[in-house]
């Protein structure tokens, strides 16, 4: 029997997958049935089209209803009496718990103006084949639809992955050789209607530039909706630039999140009506034309509904994340030195060999050469790295040996070596010249560059595309850098109608030909690792997050409380290893002379741990502290490379009390809890940690009082432990991980 044919899915499967024996059997069964007898697929029985470990697409063929799902949540799609698409239900059959969320009709699509919904056999839409798919990271079901007249072919896709209660869905265009291109529009990811509840979002960068922004960047929001009353989040640039594009609804029956997996425009709605509450999320402002040698993908989307606790909510997240958007590509968060806020733009080589030696023997494990290697930057000032930028040339009076000689080095001392570059941008000065970007390749929004000494690369343009890969291919094959740190500090919706895309597209467009660069170079350089700036933080997103593998939160890397703000804020969705941060001389935080270094460093360590400063402004008895710092960090990183987040009390800062935030890894056997007093009064607190395995022993530690003794999971949940400050930092670091068999007794 093909897998093209037109079938359906059991609502019977999950409780199957528990036992994996007979999952197995039946899925063998079936495939022996189905090969010996064509009428078999006319009867109404259990099947198993795909599968992948507790990931699974089914079918009931009586009913032509689909099942899609994993452990913890399962979504049935079919057509409704009227014959639209529809997700009929979200649910966990383990639990036998139905969710309340459905879609009378699932998204459909706008083709050349005309909106359209997926029908089985419609006036306007034709259902044509479900093809089942198995990969090796999960499963998915693809559901392939005709314009009857057009004949444009319209594709839903579910993914689902091992482990996780998330299902991935986007919509595909193809339209077939012969016929004339199509303009797509409103391009949703997906809609849902649930019972209501309180809806929460993170606030994106916003453009800090007052106390006040500062403290709203990458802040928790919340609001209970009135009966008729609507939230609106989105962003028509880059990405994270006002919300990061993901929301929550806290329901009683199970937490919903939802989010998009790109790095441009996006949008999500949430609106009450009555005891109901609709959310949809889309892509609204481009519209991409479809032809016959470029098919149109939207944007990927996520949705999932955990059991009703933050814990199993950011678990759930961390789990899609790893599964389905970095296919198994493990976090590596490793002591990160970098250049910039020290020594800018003005660097040159000796300076840069003197600060490896340094920071080698403090125990830092990545150098990171920040912009100011390429000829022209720090010619205006200090920090100026704009001039020069697009030339892609080594500057030799400041690197006379170049910059392989600098990877070279940092390999000797045992460390990995990273470069900047922001491929994207280029100052005009260097348009035009020979080997060098063209003027027709630059982003022009209404007949503008948008900036009076740079412009922007447009990637929609081939041409642009194919010159700026070279360069960048050229660069790490001549330097051999381990790490790529990749920056983005301009942005212009391009809307030239010269380039390989329409006025209204060039948003959709630059991603997803960034998307395609940034694919390439992965398969070029599998073990090289990327850091996302972007601006610093403008384009920090789920989409970024498959393909790089650090994000660089926030430019404004100080004071501790602002950092910890960050974390708390961008943790309860993003897996912490994820996020960095730098340790940063300040005036409000004296590295030298300061009180409490050990607070200014571990408010980094939640996530990566960065330090950017001038190593001759260290004296040895300092430098001794921070290589102790750095040591206890690593104690912990194995834990934080495979963790997620819970914060266990208000998101920093917190006027005269603590913020506390717990990291515990997937299989729960081991745990930090972080905890930072606000102000150098004595102080107690007790904090009960989350989700511990209730006969698991657990030996605790602390980074400064060392072995804390052994105790049950259920034990610490219940009694908790007690946090007391009485002198020393204000950061208090416990560890729990499993005990020594002599321990365990």
């Amino acid at each position: 029997m093909s897998r093209l044919q037109r079938t359906a899915v059991s609502t019977t499967l999950t409780s199957l997958i528990r036992h994996r024996s007979l999952f197995r059997l039946l899925l063998a069964s079936f495939l022996l049935i189905a090969c010996a007898s064509q009428s078999w697929a006319q009867s109404r029985v259990v099947g198993v089209l795909a599968y992948k470990d507790d990931a699974y697409v089914a079918y009931d063929a009586a009913q032509k209803l689909w099942s899609v799902g994993s452990r913890g949540m399962q979504v049935q799609v079919g057509f409704s009496k009227s014959g639209t698409l529809s997700l009929l239900k979200i649910w966990n059959p383990d639990a036998n718990r139905d969710f309340g969320m459905s879609a009378d009709a699932e998204v459909g699509v706008t083709i050349n103006g005309e909106a359209l919904t997926l029908q089985d056999a419609g006036t306007r839409t034709r259902f044509l084949q479900a093809a089942a798919l198995e990969t090796d990271t999960g499963v998915s079901l693809n559901l392939v639809f005709e314009h009857r007249e057009l004949h444009t072919v319209i594709t839903r896709v579910y993914a689902a992955y091992p482990g996780s209660p998330t299902i991935e869905t986007w919509t595909r265009i193809d339209q077939p050789g012969g016929l004339k291109p199509v303009e797509v529009s409103d391009m949703a990811g997906w809609q849902l209607t649930m019972p209501v509840a309180r809806v929460r979002w993170v606030n994106g960068l916003r453009g800090a530039t007052s106390n006040a922004m500062v403290e709203a960047t990458f802040a928790i929001d919340s609001r209970n909706l009135d009966d008729g009353a609507s939230v609106e989040i989105g962003a028509q640039r880059r990405s994270s630039e006002t919300y990061e594009p993901f929301i929550f609804v806290d329901g009683p029956q199970g937490f919903f999140y939802g989010g998009v997996i790109w790095s441009g425009a996006w949008r999500m709605f949430a609106e009450r009506r009555g005891d109901k509450l609709s959310v949809l999320a889309d892509m609204p402002w481009s519209s991409p034309i479809a032809s016959a040698d470029r098919p149109v993908e939207f944007p990927h989307t996520f949705f999932g509904v955990s059991e009703p606790t933050p814990d199993a909510q950011t678990l759930a997240l961390r789990q899609f994340v790893m599964r389905g958007i970095r296919k198994g590509r493990p976090f590596q968060p490793l002591v990160t030195y970098n250049t910039w806020f020290p020594y800018g733009s003005r660097v040159n080589e000796g300076m840069i060999l003197d600060e490896m030696q340094r920071a080698s023997g403090m125990g830092v494990e990545l150098f990171v050469l920040d912009a100011g290697w390429y000829v022209g930057a720090g010619t205006l000032d200090y920090y100026d790295f704009s001039t020069g930028l697009g030339s892609w040339a080594v500057d030799l009076e400041k690197f006379p040996s170049n910059l392989e000689n600098l990877a070279s080095r940092a390999h000797d001392l045992g460390m990995r070596f990273g470069i900047w570059v922001e491929p994207e941008r280029v100052a005009l000065a260097t348009v035009g010249n020979p080997g060098l970007a063209r003027d027709e390749w630059l982003a022009m929004q209404d007949g503008t560059y948008g900036d009076a000494t740079t412009a922007q690369l447009c990637l929609a343009n081939e041409s642009a595309r194919q010159w700026l890969f070279a360069k960048i291919v050229e660069l790490i094959d001549r330097v051999h850098p381990d790490y790529l740190k990749w920056d983005n500090n301009f942005w212009l919706n391009c809307n030239r109608t010269d380039h390989d895309h329409n006025a209204n597209d060039g948003n959709y467009a630059h991603v997803v030909a960034l998307y395609g660069m940034l694919d390439e170079l992965r398969q070029r350089y599998p073990d090289m690792l990327l850091e996302n700036v972007s601006g610093g933080g403008n384009r920090l997103d789920f989409g970024m997050l498959a393909y790089s593998d650090v994000a660089w939160m926030d430019d404004h890397t100080a004071p501790s409380w602002h950092v910890r703000h960050n974390l708390e804020g961008l943790s309860i969705a993003f897996p912490p290893a994820y996020l960095l941060s730098f340790v940063i001389n300040s005036e409000e935080e004296p590295i030298a002379g300061g009180v409490d270094f050990a607070h200014i460093a571990r408010s980094r360590m939640p996530g990566v741990l960065g330090l950017t400063y001038k190593g001759g402004d260290i004296d040895p008895q300092l430098g001794e502290v921070m290589g102790a710092e750095i040591a206890q960090y690593k104690i912990v990183r194995d834990t934080i490379s495979q963790a997620h987040a819970v914060l266990l009390g208000e998101q920093a800062p917190v006027d005269n009390g603590w913020d506390v935030i717990q990291l515990i890894a997937e299989d729960r056997k081991s745990l930090i809890i972080f905890a930072f007093k606000a102000v150098s009064d004595e102080g107690r607190l007790l904090v009960k940690p989350r989700n511990l395995i209730p006969t698991e022993k657990y030996q605790l530690g602390s980074m400064d009082s060392g072995g804390l003794g052994v105790e049950t999971g259920a034990n610490l949940m219940q009694n908790g432990i007690e946090i007391v400050h009485v002198d020393g930092s204000r950061a208090h670091v416990i560890y729990l991980g499993p005990p020594t068999e002599a321990q365990a007794r």
